[in-house]
C-alpha cells in the first residue's frame, strides 16, 4: 500500500519541482542574458579575485568591489577606446557627405573598373554624390514618405542600444554579488550537484571553470588584438574610416569567409585607384591575421583550457556562434567539454561493465 503511494507522491514532488523552475525562469528571463554573461566573467576572472582577496581578509564586499572595478576596467575601458576612434571616423564620413551635398564632388576614375558593378557605382554616383543638395533632398524625400517607418527603426535601434548597455551594467551589478558571495554559491551547488549526480558531479563541475576561463581569453584577447591590428593596417594603407572598418571586420570574422570578402573589397578598391602595392598588402597581411586569430590563435587559447582536439575546437567556436550568437563562442567550446566528459565516463563504465575473460 506505501508503494502504491509513494509514486503519485513523487510524480506531484517532480511536478511541484519543475512549476517551481519553470516560474523562476518566466520572471528571471529579462536578466538571464546579465546573468548569464555575470557567470562567465566570473568564472573567467575568479582566480585574479582569490588574490584581491587575500589583501582584504574579512572584508567581502570590498575585494569583491574591487574586484569588479578591475574587471570593469578590463573589459569596458578598451571598448570604450575603440568606440571613441569609431565616433570619429564616423564624423569623417559625415563631413565627407556634408562636402558632397554642399559643392558635390566628381566621380573617381577607379569607380567605373570596378568589375560588374562599375556603370551602376557610377550612375549612383552621379546621381547622389556629384550633384549638390541631392543628399539633403533624398533625406528631405525619405522622412516625408517613410517618417512614420523611420521614427520605428530608430527607436528600435535606440531601444537595442540601451538595452545592451543595460544588460553591460546590469551584469556588472550582479557580478559584485557573484564575487561576494560566490563561494557559497559554489558550496551549494557543488552539494546539490552531489546529491542528484552523485559521483558523476565533480568530473563535469570540475572541467567548466577552465574551459570558460579559456573561451572568455579567445574571445576577448584575441578579438581586441585582431580588432585594433587591422585598423593599424588599414590606416597603413590609406583606407578611409580605419578603425570603423578594423573593428568591423574583427567583429564580423565570427561569420565564416565575412571578413576575407571585406578585405577583398578594400583591397579591390585601392587597387582600382591607383594603390596596387596597398591594395596587395592590405588583402595579404589581413588575410594572414584573420586566418591566424580565428582558426588558430583563437582555437589554440581555448583548447588550452579544454584540451579539446583542434577540430572539435572549431566546430564548438563556429557552431555556438551560428547557434547562439556571440555568446555561443563560449558556451560551444565547454558544451563539447562535456560531450567530452560523457564519452569517457560512458566508456569507463562500458569498461568496468564487460565481464573478466576465462582462460
Amino acid at each position: 500500500m506505501a508503494e502504491h503511494l509513494r509514486q503519485p507522491k513523487s510524480l506531484i514532488s517532480t511536478l511541484f519541482t519543475i512549476l517551481i523552475l519553470l516560474g523562476a525562469a518566466v520572471v528571471l528571463s529579462p536578466f538571464l542574458l546579465s546573468i548569464l554573461w555575470a557567470g562567465i566573467i566570473a568564472t573567467a576572472f575568479w582566480p585574479l579575485h582569490c588574490r584581491i582577496r587575500t589583501r582584504f581578509p574579512g572584508r567581502p564586499n570590498t575585494a569583491a568591489f574591487i574586484t569588479t572595478l578591475v574587471v570593469a576596467f578590463l573589459l569596458v575601458g578598451p571598448m570604450i577606446g575603440l568606440i571613441v576612434f569609431m565616433v570619429r571616423d564616423v564624423l569623417h564620413i559625415t563631413t565627407f557627405l556634408r562636402l558632397a551635398d554642399k559643392q558635390g564632388v566628381a566621380v573617381p576614375d577607379w569607380l567605373s573598373h570596378v568589375p560588374a558593378m562599375g556603370d551602376f557605382l557610377v550612375q549612383k554616383w552621379k546621381e547622389y554624390l556629384s550633384i549638390p543638395e541631392q543628399i539633403s533632398g533624398l533625406l528631405r524625400d525619405t522622412f516625408t514618405q517613410r517618417l512614420g517607418a523611420i521614427q520605428g527603426t530608430a527607436s528600435a535601434i535606440l531601444l537595442e542600444l540601451l538595452g545592451r548597455v543595460a544588460t553591460l551594467f546590469f551584469a556588472l551589478w550582479v557580478l559584485f554579488f557573484f564575487y561576494r558571495d560566490g563561494s557559497a554559491i559554489s558550496i551549494r551547488m557543488n552539494r546539490i550537484g552531489n546529491d542528484w549526480l552523485g559521483q558523476r558531479w565533480r568530473p563535469y563541475v570540475s572541467h567548466m571553470p577552465p574551459a570558460l576561463r579559456a573561451a572568455v581569453n579567445g574571445l576577448v584577447i584575441v578579438s581586441f588584438a585582431e580588432a585594433v591590428i587591422l585598423s593599424g593596417l588599414f590606416a597603413l594603407c590609406g583606407v578611409y574610416a580605419p578603425v570603423l572598418l578594423g573593428t568591423t571586420t574583427a567583429v564580423i570574422a565570427f561569420v565564416p569567409m565575412a571578413a576575407p570578402g571585406v578585405l577583398g573589397i578594400l583591397g579591390t578598391v585601392l587597387f582600382l585607384s591607383g594603390h596596387g602595392v596597398a591594395g596587395i598588402v592590405l588583402v595579404s597581411v589581413g588575410m594572414l591575421v584573420v586566418m591566424i586569430a580565428d582558426y588558430l590563435i583563437r582555437p589554440l587559447f581555448i583548447q588550452g583550457g579544454t584540451h579539446l582536439p583542434f577540430l572539435a575546437v572549431l566546430f564548438g567556436v563556429f557552431g555556438g556562434v551560428v547557434t547562439m550568437g556571440i555568446v555561443g563562442l563560449i558556451i560551444g567550446p565547454v558544451l563539447l567539454v562535456l560531450l567530452v566528459v560523457f564519452f569517457d565516463e560512458a566508456s569507463h563504465a562500458h569498461h568496468h561493465d564487460q565481464p573478466e575473460s576465462i582462460n
